[in-house]
């Protein structure tokens, strides 16, 4: 065997020893990386059902008090369910709202949150629009001193919510296909 062979060999053999010594002291590393996406991925799955299944809900019990208003489906009889599902529905949104921020930007793009900002800015406007005939429901449903809400105040509170209802959907679909 010559010298050059030699050299060769025992080159290799160190390299070799090398390569797995650095595999050695960086394998931890390597296998936190591995379980840090395949978790990140996971969460993500899971948070974005969350997310999603709540704004659903809220984007459909405001259409469906929008559509109560619009229509004079305004009895105590219709309002006392609806308004404790659309209460209950809001204050879960509401609750979570930075928990949402959170998961945003820790599992998904941070320009996201112009989108969800958005979403969420609706979410007060309509809320909002609601409040406007919370005299009307307290006069229905706690005093008792009306059988329905003003037809008039239901209607103009259906339109105001409608016209954000329109932008509602459509930038809460954006941010749910954007999070996909």
């Amino acid at each position: 065997m010559s010298i050059t062979e030699s050299l060769k060999t025992q080159t290799a053999t160190w390299f070799v020893g090398v390569v797995v010594a650095l595999l050695s002291i960086f394998s931890s590393k390597i296998v936190e990386s591995a379980k840090f996406a395949l978790n990140r991925a996971e969460l993500r799955t899971k948070n974005y059902e969350e997310l999603s299944t709540d704004l659903s809900e809220f984007v459909f019990l405001a259409e469906l008090t929008a559509e109560y208003l619009d229509h004079g489906w305004t009895t105590r009889e219709a309002l006392t369910p609806l308004i404790k599902d659309y209460n209950d529905s809001i204050t879960k949104l509401r609750r979570k709202e930075y928990v949402y921020i959170s998961w945003i930007t820790r599992y998904w793009d941070r320009d996201l949150l112009k989108c969800y900002t958005d979403v969420f800015d609706l979410i007060r406007k309509f809320d909002k629009a609601i409040h406007s005939v919370n005299d009307e429901f307290e006069a229905v449903n706690i005093r008792k001193t009306q059988e329905k809400v003003t037809p008039e105040r239901a209607t103009a509170a259906a339109k105001e919510m409608n016209a954000i209802l329109l932008d509602l959907r459509s930038n809460t679909n954006a941010l749910l296909t954007q999070l996909l």
